[in-house]
């Protein structure tokens, strides 16, 4: 008799067979050694609008910011990129000076047929440009504090051409190989702002010879890889950019390589990116979906025998994502209710809520994933307690969950977007977590824009949201409080609370780690008394990754570290 287990597995090796007659044509032929992965789907290379993972991940292939992070190095660890160091800042707290190293851009028409340098100017240029809000860019906030830039910003809002020519204090080309960048006050993060492809040097001879919106599909970098070809919605190909200076430092005595070409084939479906990585159309599978973890993990979570066959190997590590339901504080029930907020928190059941995902996600005791330094350890006090929630409830006006305008079970709505079966049968879980302490929960399912839409004007009383950190500083979740980052910013319960932004703007701005430490954990205890957030859980990733692979390594910050993966020089014709 077959388990439903094995005829899981020979339904989908059916499948494979299948899609791999399908998707022949879509194999690579002819060329080095090849990376491939997919991605769900990819809007623009343009630098100034790098505002998902997908985008990043290929943008990070052909630009080179100016500082990026060690591969190896755990904790998380900067280096130098297009700099030549990692500077200190100077005595004022505020001022860093840049030294460029030597690096050209990839060969592009738009020079002319001329080897072109890369200059203290184009960043300058790149900077302005994500300022300008004729670009209409989505990263004005990283560049926010230099000295000078909101009045670049605010001048280019007019109708008129922006003017590129107007100086900004705090950003000055003081020769061809050196920055010099002053800040508004210190900043500890702004450091890590420095790996983002937003900030990546841009030369203006890319912008005159493709137009600003001709950067979209025609990226002129730096980076260690280069575009050959993007046909929208199907494929993206890179080829190793032989200018990068990256590669001067390989061992020609070595019996690996790095791949020649990478490959992205543009593929929403979860299911379709699992039968491709079982008949070897993919190398690379960042994330599991919930319904294949029984047939790829055993019970002890681990690599299943039937993968490891295959030659694929599994890779488990925290991430940096983090879910909640996020709770509009100006809402006239949920935003003036503290022990209501508390009462849902403490309805949420956070072991059920695992065994759903299958051991895919962790329960939050804070509102950061736990291994970030100054991540708070103690409990969560409105963790899952149903006797709690009840207790609150009646201290909310609500006992039983009765409404007393009504008569009636008290209705909460929540919006999502993207109505994905998963995310049904979650927000539905969600349902039957809230209807024991008398709550109806309602779902209003939206596409993702129409639902940041409802977030922005603050017409949400409920919605699912989640948020990946940009570097690892719990500061990137701590500014999800900021009173002066309410929504449109990534405040988006629209929290306000004046000791939270004292204790935020300390933070920040001092060099003593004792004294940042205690804000950072401060912030921490007075968000989680108040509950602007329903808690969730963060992410592992269990990522598989074909066994030709070499030196593939976990980590929360992957954009780009293609670059250092490696090939058997025997297996350079696969």
């Amino acid at each position: 008799m077959i388990s439903l287990r094995h005829l899981h597995l020979l339904r989908t090796a059916l499948w494979a067979l299948a899609l791999t007659v399908m998707l022949l044509p879509t194999l690579a032929k002819g060329e080095g050694p090849t990376f491939r992965r997919a991605q769900p789907s990819i809007n623009t290379l343009d630098p100034a609008h790098g505002s998902d993972t997908s985008v990043n991940s290929a943008m990070s292939l052909i630009f080179q910011p100016l500082l990026e992070y060690d591969y190896d190095a755990r904790p998380y660890r900067l280096i130098p990129g297009a700099a030549v160091a990692v500077p200190e800042p100077e005595a004022d707290g505020k001022t860093y000076i840049f030294k460029l190293r030597e690096a050209y851009y990839c060969d592009d028409p738009c020079f002319g047929g001329k080897r072109r340098k890369v200059t203290a100017q184009d960043f300058v240029y790149a900077w302005k440009r994500l300022a300008d809000r004729q670009v209409g860019g989505s990263g004005e906030w990283l560049i926010g504090g230099i000295k000078g830039m909101t009045a670049f910003a605010e001048a280019s809002s007019g109708e008129a051409p922006t003017d590129y020519s107007r100086e900004v204090e705090g950003l000055q080309a003081l020769d061809e190989q050196t920055l010099r960048v002053e800040l508004v006050r210190p900043s500890n993060q702004f450091l890590y702002f420095l790996t983002m492809c937003y900030m990546a040097p841009v030369p203006e001879e890319a912008v005159a010879y493709y137009g600003q919106r001709g950067l979209a599909e025609h990226p002129v970098g730096a980076g260690a890889y280069k575009l050959r070809s993007w046909w929208r919605g199907y494929e993206m190909i890179f080829d190793r950019n032989p200018e990068w200076h990256g590669w001067q430092t390989l061992d020609p005595a070595a019996d690996t390589q790095p791949f020649e070409t990478i490959r992205y084939p543009i593929v929403k479906d979860a299911s379709t990116q699992w039968l491709m990585l079982l008949t070897g159309q993919l190398d690379f599978l960042e994330q599991i979906d919930r319904n294949n973890m029984d047939i790829a993990i055993d019970p002890d979570m681990g690599l299943s025998p039937e993968l490891k066959a295959r030659g694929i190997q599994l890779f488990t590590s925290p991430t940096l994502k983090l879910y909640y339901l996020g709770i509009n504080m100006d809402d006239p029930v949920l935003g003036k209710n503290k022990a209501l907020r508390q009462a849902v928190n403490a309805a949420f059941d956070t072991a059920r809520w695992e065994t759903y995902y299958r051991g895919r996600v962790r329960a939050l005791n804070t509102v950061a994933p736990p291994h970030l330094q100054d991540a708070l350890q103690t409990p969560f006090p409105y963790a899952f307690d149903t006797e709690k929630a009840r207790k609150l409830m009646v201290e909310a006006g609500y006992p039983g969950g009765i409404d007393p305008a009504t008569g009636k079970p008290l209705v909460l709505t929540v919006e999502v977007g993207n109505a994905t079966q998963d995310t049904t049968e979650s927000m539905e879980l969600v349902a039957s977590f809230l209807s024991a302490i008398g709550i109806k929960l309602e779902i209003s399912v939206n596409t993702w824009q129409a639902m940041l839409e409802k977030v922005r004007l603050r017409q949400a009383q409920l919605f699912l949201m989640g948020w990946v950190g940009d570097y690892p500083d719990i500061e990137t979740f701590m500014q999800l409080f900021l009173s002066r980052n309410q929504s449109p910013g990534p405040n988006r319960s629209n929290y306000v609370n004046a000791e939270v932004d004292r204790y935020y703007d300390i933070a920040v701005a001092s060099r003593n780690q004792e004294e940042i430490s205690q804000c950072w954990q401060a912030v921490q205890r007075i968000v989680l008394e108040e509950c602007p957030w329903v808690l969730l859980h963060y992410a592992l990733d269990f990522s598989l990754v074909n066994e030709r692979v070499l030196n593939y390594k976990p980590h929360n910050f992957p954009y780009g570290m293609e670059k250092y993966y490696r090939v058997r020089k025997s297996n350079a014709t696969k």
